[in-house]
């Protein structure tokens, strides 16, 4: 059940969702040339476990998979692979692949402690 409030009024319906149509975009991972992104393929691998339950939730778990992206080949293929893992029930080999010094700092950390540098600077 799907619940939208406007204003003071509450409106409530049922949706029948027969399906999810996930696109997973595997460009997103850390070693793919394209995105700069930071995913990891135990990312993939969560993301599918929150998909599948999603899909329990919604449509009696079904769920239709979409490949997009993915250039890093060897990446692409074992995010893949741990995705379906998740939907099979099976436990992630992630540990095993991913690598923790290919991770780069977030852009935030960056931003914050540029900010933190100018306030030392000017004695903010």
């Amino acid at each position: 059940m799907f619940i939208m409030e406007m204003g003071q009024m509450t409106l409530s319906t049922r949706i029948p969702i027969f399906s999810l149509y996930p696109h997973i975009r595997y460009d997103a991972h850390v070693l793919d040339p394209l995105a700069n992104l930071q995913f990891t393929t135990n990312t993939y691998y969560k993301l599918a476990l929150f998909i599948k339950q999603l899909a329990r939730e919604l449509c009696g778990g079904r769920c239709v998979f979409f490949l997009e992206g993915g250039y890093d080949l060897r990446s692409l293929s074992y995010s893949v692979a741990d995705t379906f893992r998740a939907f099979l029930g099976e436990a992630s080999i992630s540990s095993k692949i991913d690598n923790p010094a290919v991770l780069y700092d977030e852009p935030l950390l960056l931003v914050d402690k540029a900010i933190a540098k100018i306030k030392a600077i000017h004695a903010l």
